[in-house]
């Protein structure tokens, strides 16, 4: 399957001064740190031709490196208001890149917000936003994700293990939960990726479950089983 051609993103029709603003399409994907979350954001990405994301493979410690549209600025200043300077910011970031919100197909943005209140800041904020949320279902899955976190930084052993709780249900259209763990199953894989391409209206499948397997063989020994099985129950 292919990207549709979109000639408005040729540089011959670049058009100066479209700044990306809070009514405009984009796509969220939350998720608590270690939740795979950078995994599913650089899947996402490969179904657009342009979106300012930036895709560095994968390390030795499992961690997925990818950079969002904005370059990850929500997490790293911590800047959960979306006031007009943070959207100044973006459009200085895309500039800096040599790039324009006239010559993006699709925004992409990741970042921690995956609580109930910051989930309803978005969608208030960004009018046209569309939010991909993954949650652990239970407490093996909480402690899991804070094992991959741990993992990924070489401080495992470190934080102790939170009681779980459930997450809350959002009853809104442009909110989807993905369940953590429901990528590393081949039949769940497939399953929970045609309900990411009917969410956001794309034309079908495009990466395959062998980018899930490697994904999983770079994970530390100790989790790689861990993970397989704990995929099984969901």
């Amino acid at each position: 399957m292919l990207c549709n051609k979109n000639e408005s993103l040729e540089s011959r029709n670049f058009i100066d001064g479209v700044d990306f603003t809070r009514n405009d399409p984009c796509v969220f994907v939350v998720y608590p740190a270690g939740a795979a979350g950078d995994l599913l954001i650089s899947i996402i990405d490969k179904h657009y031709l342009r979106t300012g994301c930036e895709y560095y493979g994968i390390d030795d410690n499992g961690r997925v490196h990818m950079f969002t549209s904005d370059y990850e600025s929500i997490d790293f200043y911590k800047n959960y208001t979306f006031n007009n300077q943070w959207f100044y910011n973006l459009a200085e970031n895309l500039g800096n890149r040599n790039l324009n919100y006239s010559l993006l197909d699709q925004v992409i943005f990741g970042c921690h917000m995956y609580q109930d209140l910051q989930i309803q800041h978005i969608l208030d904020t960004f009018l046209q936003c569309k939010i991909i949320r993954i949650v652990p279902t239970d407490q093996q899955g909480q402690d899991l994700i804070q094992m991959l976190a741990s993992l990924k930084v070489n401080t495992v052993g470190t934080s102790s293990f939170v009681n779980f709780v459930p997450p809350t249900v959002i009853n809104d259209s442009r909110v989807l939960s993905i369940p953590f763990g429901s990528l590393f199953n081949e039949k769940c894989y497939y399953k929970w990726y045609d309900h990411i391409i009917n969410f956001l209206n794309l034309n079908g499948r495009l990466i395959c479950f062998d980018y899930i397997k490697y994904y999983l063989s770079k994970q530390h020994t100790s989790v790689q089983s861990i993970l397989i099985e704990y995929s099984k129950t969901l």
